[in-house]
């Protein structure tokens, strides 16, 4: 600490600054979440993004098809995009597949997924095609798919359903999406950066 006058070579103790270390991947808060189509006023796309049907304890999630963004029955593909509050440096995409009581009847769940990312939400680049895992119909879904971002810096992800595991119904479905970002700058020092004294 910078004690004016203070004598030279004597040590004054000053007040700790202190933080607290990031991991080195965290959730993404306040997630936005668009569609080309829903079923009904229920299985919205933003249903993916809210923790709805998500155990707190277990992070699992359940059979309830409200809990779900479920596309309309127009023609594949269908696509849901997602937006952050800034432009993140991604690590990766956990994805709580389609998870209805009858999705081994009936397939909603995503299989064959274009993921793009976009800083500007108008120019694209496309990370991968991805064969997304089946969820299995029970209440003790975890999440199934894991897609690596490695470092991408994004303001947009969307994922773009060309087809799923059913392929008699023209919809396709997600139960629940999470975003990691890799930190690249403290937050809340205490005392704050720069602060006087």
């Amino acid at each position: 600490t910078y004690v004016p006058g203070a004598v030279k070579g004597v040590i004054y103790k000053g007040k700790i600054w202190q933080f607290t270390t990031e991991p080195y991947s965290i959730p993404i808060a306040g997630v936005g979440a668009t569609a080309d189509s829903s079923y009904d006023t229920s299985s919205l796309a933003s249903k993916t993004v809210d923790g709805s049907g998500l155990d707190a304890d277990t992070d699992t999630h359940g059979t309830t098809a409200s809990d779900m963004w479920i596309s309309g029955m127009t023609a594949f593909p269908h696509w849901i995009q997602y937006s952050f509050d800034k432009v993140y440096k991604l690590d990766q995409m956990a994805v709580w597949n389609s998870n209805q009581t009858l999705e081994g009847l009936f397939g909603l769940s995503a299989k064959n997924v274009l993921v793009q990312v976009s800083t500007d939400g108008a120019n694209w680049t496309d990370l991968g095609n991805f064969v997304f895992t089946r969820a299995p119909g029970a209440t003790t879904c975890a999440a199934d798919t894991k897609i690596p971002f490695n470092g991408v810096a994004a303001k947009y992800v969307k994922l773009t359903i060309n087809s799923t595991y059913g392929g008699f119904l023209s919809q396709g479905s997600l139960s629940e999406v999470r975003f990691y970002a890799i930190p690249v700058a403290a937050r809340t020092p205490s005392p704050a950066d720069k602060a006087a004294n």
